[in-house]
């Protein structure tokens, strides 16, 4: 086998492929006999079919994931041993004459693919004389109170309740409704509507909280959170997605539950629920607890802050030039850029997303920086405990076993494995710069992130992940 690979200027070149007949042929034999082992026709004992008979059921398709798997590993091998640096996948030269590949005809094989070079990359924005700024935000008194009220109603429990209906309650309808088909047969089936109160339209609110638990509503099923058919049919009616009967939206509804959740009281019970294995016995201690936790949290989304604006000004200051041309051409040809998309946006999402990969990839290498199993499970943790709060502070056995399952996920773990890598990036890249400390009150410091989360900016890959790590902690808060 013959690898050529020349230069066609800074950013390309060609890598040729030789693939002689005495390259794939002995494994091309090899791989017949083994499709004949497992063959069974009829009319011969299974592993004796004619391989003749083999050869032209299978030769074709054998031969050609051969040869094509030759080809595409000799240019990931050439590329690594090397040491030549791309940003893109190779491609195969399209001006290349697609080649038959035949059994009928064990000849030499010859591909071309384009490679795009990885440019030289200049990191800026990031040295000794750039500056970042990192808000120190204290909750007040007040807002620690009213953090701690906001607790004891998410650790709270839903208890039924009869004499009203309020805002936040989680509330049932239960209706016969009948559904008649093309032919005019009818079924009577029981629909169970769960809601909560808040989500519901204005006009069904104002009808709904004059009610309480056992009263009828008459109401249409489309008015009480302003769903389309095709969401009454799935999540009201549980019909299938193939079930063509048709029915009445307005249906006569009895209220059989209204559940509200009960705050827990201030008291050792809560302090526990909050802060576990802590031994907090007092409100003074709690709210000096709560001070610190909301401290450290708001610490966590000021330097989300600080590195999506690090990111920024060193995606704003690197310059790395990009052929327009090729990048089009390797779009169209990997099949990466949808039908009718405008080419000029396209163009703007692939050079930012090229230019901050490789930016990143530059920084990890620089730092050596790698990640372990344990961190990727410490960060699929973090990820689930975000999502429920103070809620399941006590409960570690489910923070676990969610986090397990996230973790059975490839994509979810690359994901978290790439979260990891860029944090300790980016810690790195703070020994490097200089980061001035600003005080900010709470009211201040998520106007300040409201009005980043709604900037326009160009997205890369990672742009939308600090969005999201901003808001969610944000929410939590």
């Amino acid at each position: 086998m013959n690898i050529d690979f020349k230069k066609n200027g800074a950013q390309t070149a060609d890598l040729t492929i030789s693939i002689s007949k005495s390259d794939y042929l002995q494994e091309f034999d090899t791989e017949l006999k083994k499709q004949r082992q497992k063959a069974s026709f009829k009319g011969f004992r299974k592993g004796k079919t004619p391989i003749n008979y083999i050869k032209k059921l299978y030769g074709d398709h054998v031969l050609a994931d051969i040869i094509n798997k030759k080809a595409i590993d000799s240019v990931y091998e050439y590329l690594e041993e090397n040491k030549i640096n791309t940003i893109l996948d190779p491609i195969i030269d399209e001006n290349q004459t697609r080649q038959e590949i035949t059994h009928k005809d064990l000849r030499d094989f010859e591909f071309t693919f384009k490679v795009a070079l990885e440019p030289e990359l200049e990191i800026k924005g990031v040295g000794a004389s750039d500056e970042y700024t990192r808000f120190n935000v204290v909750p007040t008194d007040q807002e620690l109170e009213e953090n701690l009220e906001k607790i004891r109603t998410q650790a709270g429990e839903r208890t039924t309740v009869e004499d009203s209906i309020e805002e936040n309650d989680m509330t049932t309808l239960m209706a016969d409704v009948l559904l008649e088909d093309e032919e005019g047969l009818t079924e009577p089936i029981e629909a169970e509507i769960k809601f909560l109160v808040s989500d519901t339209s204005e006009s069904f609110q104002n009808q709904v909280k004059k009610l309480k638990l056992n009263d009828s509503i008459k109401v249409q099923m489309s008015e009480i959170e302003n769903k389309d058919e095709d969401f009454i049919r799935k999540y009201y009616l549980r019909m299938e997605g193939d079930d063509k009967r048709t029915f009445n939206d307005e249906i006569d509804a009895s209220i059989t539950n209204v559940e509200r959740m009960m705050p827990l009281d201030i008291g050792e019970a809560l302090f526990e629920k909050i802060f576990p294995d802590e031994g907090i016995k007092t409100k003074a201690a709690a709210l000096n607890r709560l001070r610190e936790k909301t401290t450290e949290d708001h610490l966590n989304i000021s330097n989300n802050l600080m590195y999506r604006t690090m990111m920024d000004k060193m995606m704003e200051q690197t310059t790395i030039d990009l052929s327009d041309e090729f990048l089009l051409k390797w779009a169209k040809l990997a099949n990466v850029m949808k039908e009718g998309a405008d080419e000029q946006e396209f163009l703007k999402f692939l050079k930012n997303d090229i230019k901050w990969n490789m930016i990143k990839g530059k920084l990890i290498k620089k730092f050596e920086i790698d990640v372990t199993q344990e961190e990727i499970i410490e960060r699929a943790k973090e990820q689930v405990k975000g999502y429920f709060g103070y809620k399941v502070a006590d409960a570690d056995p489910y923070i676990d076993m969610i986090a397990q399952n996230i973790l059975k996920d490839k994509e979810q773990t690359r994901k978290l494995a790439d979260e990891v890598i860029t944090t300790k990036m980016y810690k790195e890249l703070e020994k490097e710069i200089k980061v001035n400390i600003e005080e900010k009150n709470v009211e201040d410091f998520y106007k300040l992130i409201d009005e980043i989360n709604a900037k326009d900016k160009p997205k890369t890959e990672a742009e939308p992940q600090a969005n999201q790590e901003i808001q969610e902690e944000k929410t939590e808060e």
